[in-house]
């Protein structure tokens, strides 16, 4: 096995010794403490605090001078914190879903302008999707990832489709915007998304959304497999088994769906 030191990043590890210098007790600190704890030069810890600071890590207190976490390790660890508990609440649902189809099922969420897969549940078939956790995949090919960008305010969805080159993995891919767009409205009048080989040529997903307590998607439950076994009448029955899951998945996220009160 390699050691993996040969790949370290000194700054990056001298970064991350001064945002874990921080504590409840020790909330601010200044570059003389900061140098002292760390036996670091203080032009060091300055250079590496002013970067912190342009990206919202740490914040610099005009009183004293003195730096303090900042609002980006609040929103990274939020983050951090849902995947924990979307997970937890997932996980015997997806088992669920996936004794039903024996398809592949798997939980995703955005990640930039990407989407990722967090957990997975693998079929039990030969043939059958292969899935990395944690892989950057296209947030507009499939229905995992479709779904989940169909739920994003308009303006964000006008943003992705202005500015994301669509590039065609398969003949199946959508590289238009206005038809990309028009998939997008689809899928959230149906509450569900399908791709057949948009991705991946044989591959077929289908992918319904997973609300919070705040009525936000916060993550994407899809089916998996080879196209030869979505036919028309597999996909019938597993739709209302996938948007089924997917609601109690949401239900124990604290999301309370309008239609139910009618």
């Amino acid at each position: 096995m390699k050691d993996k030191s040969n790949y370290y990043i000194k700054s990056i590890k001298r970064a991350i010794r001064v945002l874990d210098s921080f504590s409840l007790e020790e909330n601010e600190l200044g570059v003389t403490e900061l140098s002292k704890k760390l036996k670091l030069h203080k032009s060091t810890v300055h250079r590496i605090l002013v970067t912190l600071e342009s990206e919202g890590v740490v914040v610099r207190k005009q009183s004293n001078q003195k730096y303090s976490l900042g609002m980006s390790l609040f929103r990274w660890g939020s983050i951090a914190q849902m995947q924990i508990d979307i997970r937890k609440y997932a996980l015997p649902e997806m088992g669920n879903l996936a004794k039903k189809t024996g398809e592949c099922v798997y939980l995703n969420i955005i990640s930039g302008k990407k989407r990722i897969s967090i957990e997975k549940v693998e079929s039990d078939l030969e043939v059958r999707r292969v899935i990395k956790l944690g892989e950057p995949l296209p947030l507009y090919t499939g229905g995992s990832g479709k779904v989940l960008l169909a739920y994003l305010p308009d303006k964000e969805i006008e943003k992705f489709t202005a500015e994301e080159k669509l590039i065609s993995y398969t003949p199946n891919t959508i590289t238009e915007p206005k038809k990309l767009l028009e998939n997008l409205k689809e899928i959230r009048e149906k509450g569900y998304g399908i791709g057949v080989g948009e991705r991946i040529k044989g591959a077929t997903t289908i992918g319904a959304p997973v609300f919070d307590n705040t009525n936000k998607v916060v993550a994407s439950l899809t089916i998996s497999g080879p196209t030869e076994r979505f036919d028309d009448d597999k996909i019938s029955q597993f739709v209302p088994l996938l948007k089924e899951s997917a609601d109690n998945i949401s239900s124990l996220l604290g999301y309370h769906s309008l239609e139910k009160e009618k």
